[in-house]
């Protein structure tokens, strides 16, 4: 029987190996199809095993599952299947929210702690950094100057942000490994991740003021205030002596948002006067914001549950939100994983209005954290790590 540990390691390797395409093999390839090929059916199998689960389910496991099946059920009847579009965006919102589940089900087997998050963590951070620079260098075939380069990689490092929680033990480690990943947020020049990064940033100093031992505290807030003050110099000298970031800060402050305006406006117009209250209830189908705004994206999860699927797709939205503030405020989760679920729901909430989060593969880092933080809130405390467990059923 294949044990569920090695399961768990096989998609901790998966991830990276998926993500390494473009870096170490051609993108669109037999490796990546088929590393995307196997988390999609080892999570969809999973995802069938929590599902069996004899328990009470958390409500945000509920939550969760309305959403993915809203989009399934979407998909299967309303949606374009000769558009690779999409394809393209079914794909993203599986890979996004199916690891959920596998998670989820490691978590309650009692084969998923925070030790195997680090692990994780120092795993895909090399492959992340390898993927920015790859990402640079495709941008900068056409150009001979990189002044001016926006790196959309940028917000993969402010989804890896909330790992560095976990890092408890070696604070200075957790330390370095936080100002290495904003590193890389800022040289990305993207607005929303720098302002999602700057949120974390400072709930992340608050969390390590909070969690300080008190036998250490002189050390340790002496040793905080002297990354802090050097680490905050550098963010200001950098961001200053970068004339096409502050530019674009500026741009934003003055009101462009780069014509996510008329995105907007075009969706919400199309949704609004609609004279048929059918698609004001039930939207117009998969992916609608294509057709609505000339071939884009809503880059807002808000308006492109709203297109899509009207306001029942907005309430099953905001019901997962519902059901993660719930969540916040169980006194079952200890207080530093209620504080990191606060965190990532925060910026989770940011990104949703500005960005895409829960419709782009990339998010499934945080549906990671989400599995193993919400799991620890069910009826039944997780089970001991045991043969049984180990094995399987």
């Amino acid at each position: 029987m294949f044990k569920l540990s090695n399961t768990r390691n096989l998609l901790f390797l998966l991830f990276p190996i998926y993500y390494l395409q473009g870096v170490v093999y051609p993108k669109g390839s037999t490796i990546s199809q088929l590393c995307l090929f196997l988390i999609l059916l080892i999570c969809s199998w999973l995802f069938v095993k929590t599902l069996l689960l004899k328990e009470r389910k958390p409500l945000f496991y509920k939550a969760w599952t309305a959403l993915l099946l809203l989009n399934i059920v979407g998909f299967i009847f309303t949606a374009n299947y000769s558009d690779p579009m999409h394809l393209g965006a079914f794909k993203e919102i599986l890979g996004c929210l199916l690891p959920f589940y596998a998670f989820y089900y490691f978590s309650k087997k009692g084969c998923l702690e925070s030790k195997h998050l680090i692990t994780f963590f120092l795993i895909i951070l090399p492959v992340t950094i390898l993927f920015y620079f790859a990402n640079r260098y495709q941008i900068l075939l056409n150009r001979s100057m990189d002044g001016d380069l926006v790196n959309n990689v940028a917000y993969s490092f402010v989804r890896l942000i909330p790992f560095v929680f976990l890092i408890k033990e070696k604070k200075l480690l957790s330390l370095l490994s936080f100002m290495l990943l904003f590193i890389f947020i800022i040289a990305g020049a993207k607005r929303g991740a720098f302002i999602a990064g700057g949120i974390y940033f400072l709930l992340y100093f608050y969390y390590q003021l909070k969690t300080i031992d008190k036998r250490q505290r002189n050390y340790y807030y002496f040793l905080i205030i002297i990354v802090l003050s050097a680490f905050l110099y550098y963010v200001y000298s950098t961001v200053v002596s970068n004339e096409f970031f502050m530019d674009r800060l500026v741009s934003m402050a003055e009101g462009d948002s780069s014509g996510r305006d008329w995105i907007y406006q075009s969706i919400w117009n199309e949704w609004y006067k609609s004279e048929s209250y059918l698609n004001i209830l039930l939207g117009y189908g998969f992916a609608s914001s294509l057709g609505m705004t000339g071939g884009f994206f809503a880059h807002n999860d808000w308006l492109e549950l709203l297109s899509s699927f009207g306001l029942i797709g907005v309430a099953v939205y905001l019901f997962l939100f519902y059901a993660v503030f719930k969540t916040i405020r169980n006194k079952q989760l200890a207080l530093d994983k209620r504080y990191l679920l606060f965190s990532i729901t925060i910026v989770w909430l940011f990104i949703s209005f500005f960005s895409m989060w829960y419709t782009t593969m990339g998010s499934y880092t945080q549906a990671i954290l989400l599995a193993y933080l919400t799991q620890q809130t069910s009826s039944h405390s997780p089970q001991k790590h045991n043969k049984l467990s180990d094995e399987g059923e």
